[in-house]
């Protein structure tokens, strides 16, 4: 009559095994996860330089609403390898016969009131807007606006109220809403610290706004 073997392996030796197998598995999820993490980064930064810049189109989209809203111009600006920016109201002279509710004049007396309702004026905020900032470790790579005479006029006129920071010579260098609807046409550049550069671009005739990505540094080096 035939007698049955024991046909397993040892328990030492299936084990053994079992740990060589481990070793494998977790030798391999550590070289993917090398090779995966720089893309991951990669990805989170565009990801974060794409939302500053959606951030900036939904700020001068306010700017505009605010210049139809109270009848006085805005205006950007933002300073060139650095994280900052501002609007501010672009004060002139005939704001006291044109503005609406709600926008900036001059007296005077050169004090700073705000237009209310029925006539009225109350205490105005300092012309000089409140500077915003981007997120960490992007940057303002440049600011093109098309340069037009209604930009000129409109600075010049401001100038003259020796108010704000706005004139014939920085004007070249900010994007103005104007209570019409219309804007400056301009194109404001970020960049990360990678070297991906996305931007803003604004329509002067319909005020229209859009974000665009431009072909990054690195992707440039890479190719």
């Amino acid at each position: 009559m035939p007698v049955a073997t024991n046909t397993l392996r040892p328990a030492s030796h299936r084990a053994a095994f079992t740990l060589l197998e481990l070793i494998l598995v977790l030798s391999l999820l550590a070289m993917m996860a090398a090779i995966a993490a720089p893309r991951l980064n990669a990805l989170y930064e565009r990801q974060r330089l794409s939302g500053a810049a959606a951030s900036l189109k939904l700020r001068w989209e306010e700017a505009r609403l605010e210049a139809l809203r109270s009848g006085q111009a805005q205006v950007f600006e933002c300073v060139l390898e650095d994280r900052r920016f501002r609007i501010q109201p672009l004060v002139r002279a005939s704001d006291a016969t044109e503005a609406g509710v709600g926008a900036e004049m001059i007296t005077a007396a050169g004090t700073v009131v705000e237009t209310q309702p029925a006539g009225f004026l109350a205490p105005g905020d300092d012309l000089n807007g409140q500077w915003e900032e981007l997120d960490d470790g992007l940057t303002f790579l440049s600011c093109q606006v098309l340069n037009d005479m209604r930009a000129y006029l409109a600075a010049q006129e401001a100038q003259s109220t020796g108010t704000g920071d706005v004139s014939t010579q920085t004007v070249a260098n900010q994007v103005i809403f104007y209570p019409d609807g219309s804007t400056s046409t301009a194109e404001v550049q970020i960049r990360n610290q990678r070297g991906d550069v996305w931007g803003v671009r604004i329509r002067g005739l319909t005020g229209h706004t859009e974000v665009v990505r431009f072909q990054s540094v690195s992707e440039e080096d890479s190719g």
